[in-house]
């Protein structure tokens, strides 16, 4: 056997987890091309077939799975020393990968991350963005999902209950001088929905008012959007306090109406159980977790 080349080591753990190149190159940020350079070197080095190509897809051949279970727990032990040794000088210390879906990272994440740079600087985040269902196999060390689990193989927390209510700007009923007067006045302006209108639905049936019989729609994908929409005066959105807060505390959003409904899940935080110890991740964990304890500040008097 050739000597084993340690860089290509990290490549063929993402490679071998998700079974694809073409991921494994996308979170190293490398070619695809680079990827199957790596492998190739590395098959030469151990002197036996790391992969078997079906088409686009790659998957472990017996050998393969048995060195992968070796190299896996190698980094996961290295990564282990070092960030013990790190918080033994005194501060945690090295990269940390936050996983998360857009609603979260840009209403509630975006906000307050730079507090926790300031505080924690040897500590380097990166903030990876994917879908709310992809977070718990997301390539990262924490990870903040909406949903009611359970996550295989994850351990969660929870950090937040959810409830909706009504929420725009301003400037929606600046003609009224800022006042709406009754939730039968929503009909006169665009509702904003992330589905298909069952949770406006369930609002109006637990205001005690029937739903307009007509009215302007609009409907988003991510509720991140209908919040920046209602923002700019477009519409009246149901939002949870969690991805609003820096909103209404700002006064850029007003929460007209005081009934609220629950939300069909909450708010979680993910981890792989076998790195919950890892100086960052604690910490991480630890300042998250503050945060949603914490009581929020009261909104700003506008004017």
């Amino acid at each position: 056997m050739q000597r084993l080349p340690l860089g290509p080591l990290r490549t063929f753990d993402l490679a071998a987890r998700h079974e694809s190149f073409a991921r494994a190159a996308q979170a190293l940020h490398l070619t695809d091309s680079a990827v199957s350079h790596q492998m190739r070197r590395l098959e030469a080095a151990v002197g036996f077939a790391l992969f078997e190509r079906r088409g686009r897809r790659v998957v472990l051949t017996n050998a393969g799975r048995e060195f992968h279970r070796t190299v896996h727990d190698s980094l996961e032990t290295m990564a282990a020393a070092a960030a013990e040794l790190a918080s033994r000088a005194g501060e945690a210390a090295g990269p940390l990968a936050i996983g998360a879906p857009p609603m979260f990272a840009s209403k509630w994440l975006a906000p307050r991350l730079a507090e926790f740079a300031r505080s924690h600087p040897a500590i380097e985040c990166t903030v990876r963005v994917v879908d709310n269902d992809a977070v718990a196999a997301a390539e990262a060390d924490i990870g903040i999902a909406f949903g009611s689990g359970p996550w295989p193989g994850r351990w969660s927390r929870v950090l937040a209950e959810v409830a909706l209510s009504p929420a725009c700007s301003p400037r929606l009923f600046g003609d009224r001088g800022g006042v709406i007067p009754d939730p039968a006045a929503l009909g006169e302006v665009p509702l904003l929905h992330q589905d298909d209108g069952t949770e406006w639905r369930r609002w109006f049936a637990a205001a005690g008012v029937k739903p307009p019989a007509a009215g302007r729609q609009m409907h988003f994908s991510d509720i991140s959007v209908a919040i920046d929409v209602a923002l700019h005066g477009g519409g009246m959105v149901l939002a949870s306090d969690v991805l609003s807060s820096q909103h209404v505390r700002d006064g850029t959003l007003v929460r007209p109406f005081p009934t609220r409904i629950a939300a069909d899940g909450q708010w979680c935080v993910l981890c792989d159980p076998r790195r919950i110890d890892l100086p960052a991740i604690r910490v991480f964990l630890a300042w998250l977790t503050a945060q949603f304890e914490a009581p929020e500040p009261r909104p700003r008097p506008r004017g």
